[in-house]
């Protein structure tokens, strides 16, 4: 509710009072996905605002202060430093505030979920983007933010609460509200329920099963009320990384316990079957014996005979290897019967470790419903991030996490061939920058699942960032499913062709690695 527009209408009305004739001073990102805007008001105080561009969150605040850091802090919006905001709007049903400097510039401050962005637009469109990953924002045009909404009886109830984009705590909410109602009936119900969240003038923070979320309802899971947007925004903040983000990596860390002990026992049950095959197969060394009490009597030049095994009293057939006497063929079987022998240990030993990391994951994914604070839960996540990085020193790519789905980069044209030959699979999408020198990219395929718009541009930054086309301002990058790319014949290393090409535009964008997985070097 916190990013929906019935909040930010009443938020823009609260900044065109504070920030009449402030002057816009500074506007930075103090870690990843974070903008804070700087302001000098007509009193010389500052006035802040801190807008989160988490795909998991989003969220305007008004915090009384904010420190800096010292190194790493990268400026956005100089351009405009020191002219003064003329006014302060919201876009009619719309998830944005534009805040209007005097020489017509506007900051666009776009809450679109998991395309929030910020934006610098000038006469002549866009200037500067925050998330750069948002390509498409380039294009954003500011009249695009006026909307309307209407409720008309002949739609049906979810009809109506698809244009106003609001997360699924609030549709619950209304749905419950609204009940069986329908026709003119459900009309009039929406029309009074946004009338009353347009016109609120209390907010309420509440916590359900260990989550935090922005209500302009009261009920029991309340815990924090307030008649100041400022104040409850701030507190929510606050509330939401000390419970959701908990909660986020508990659930994550939880996921990924599964995952672990699901591996462990599919290792376990195939190295179980393979260890059964082999102990029923007939040892070496009693071929090899047969074989020497046969050695008197074997014609020259006979590769194949039928002899009496003494071990299970019936005939066994015993074929000798291509240029090898019996003798030479028992020699080689009971190296052979050695060496299976220490298989058998080898498997074994595995098979046993296997089984005690999965104790182990059972343990951790016990516990995790007991943790109640960071300290035990980074403890544990310490564990596994070790454990991955350990993994991923002969991981041969680079590899990134979007939005649930994994993203896999070549190093160089020997290593962009072993990916996309040997390691991509038929339904991952294949990335390249177009007629340019590069990466390969792949983002893995997920079974039934669509490749999200957010994470193909992502994957397509990287690959310009890749590739020579890095120091470009925008960059043409082409994609298709890896069923569609195919080795040049007699090409070199790394080149390949594609069909059914698709094309899309992005601003060259490396980002971190995934957490834990980076590798060394």
């Amino acid at each position: 509710m916190q990013s929906s527009f019935f909040i930010l209408h009443t938020l823009a009305e609260r900044f065109q009072q504070e920030l009449h004739q402030a002057v816009f001073t500074e506007c930075f990102s103090p870690q990843a996905d974070e903008l804070c805007l700087v302001f000098q008001t007509e009193q010389a105080t500052p006035f802040y605002i801190k807008v989160f561009l988490k795909d998991s969150f989003q969220c305007i605040a008004v915090p009384e202060e904010i420190t800096k850091p010292k190194h790493n802090v990268h400026p956005y919006f100089t351009d405009v430093y020191g002219l003064a905001v003329q006014r302060v709007y919201a876009g009619a049903n719309d998830r944005s505030i534009v805040i209007e400097l005097v020489d017509g510039t506007s900051i666009l401050m776009k809450m679109y979920a998991n395309r929030s962005n910020v934006l610098l637009i000038g006469e002549k469109g866009v200037v500067e983007l925050v998330k750069k990953v948002h390509a498409r924002d380039w294009e954003f045009l500011l009249g695009a933010i006026h909307k309307t909404i209407q409720f008309n009886p002949e739609q049906t109830l979810a009809e109506m609460l698809k244009p106003m984009y609001l997360s699924a705590s609030v549709n619950a909410y209304i749905i419950e509200q609204v009940g069986e109602a329908t026709g003119a009936d459900l009309a009039k119900k929406m029309l009074g329920l946004y009338n009353r969240f347009a016109l609120a003038e209390n907010y309420f923070i509440q916590l359900k099963d260990q989550q935090v979320s922005f209500c302009l309802w009261n009920n029991e899971y309340t815990i924090y009320s307030s008649e100041d947007l400022f104040d409850a925004l701030n507190k929510f903040t606050q509330f939401y990384f000390r419970y959701n983000v908990f909660q986020e990596r508990r659930i994550k860390l939880k996921n990924q316990l599964l995952k672990k002990i699901e591996a462990a026992e599919k290792y376990i049950k195939k190295t179980s079957e393979q260890l059964l095959l082999l102990y029923d197969l007939v040892p070496p060394n009693e071929i090899a014996d047969i074989i020497m009490a046969n050695l008197h009597d074997w014609p020259a030049a006979q590769k194949e005979r039928e002899l009496f095994d003494f071990y299970r009293n019936k005939p066994v057939v015993v074929q000798l290897k291509e240029k090898m006497s019996p003798q030479k063929m028992a020699e080689h079987l009971y190296k052979k019967s050695k060496n299976r022998h220490k298989q058998f240990k080898q498997l074994e030993v595995i098979l046993e470790e296997r089984k005690q990391k999965q104790l182990g994951y059972q343990s951790d994914l016990e516990s995790l419903d007991s943790i109640s604070d960071y300290k035990q839960l980074q403890t544990i996540e310490l564990k596994y991030q070790k454990e991955e990085k350990a993994v991923e020193e002969i991981f041969p790519f680079k590899r990134y996490h979007v939005s649930g789905f994994e993203i896999w980069v070549g190093r160089n044209a020997a290593n962009n061939e072993l990916l996309t030959l040997k390691y991509a699979h038929k339904d991952d999408l294949w990335l390249h920058a177009r007629n340019a020198p590069g990466s390969h990219v792949i983002i893995k395929y997920q079974s039934n699942k669509p490749f999200p718009q957010d994470v193909i541009e992502k994957a397509a930054a990287l690959s310009a960032f890749y590739s020579t086309l890095k120091n470009d301002s925008l960059c043409p990058v082409s994609y298709t499913q890896k069923k569609f790319v195919r080795k040049f014949k007699g090409g070199a290393l790394g080149s390949m062709k594609m069909e059914r090409e698709e094309v899309i535009m992005v601003v060259p964008q490396d980002m971190k690695e995934a957490e834990g997985l980076k590798r060394k070097g």
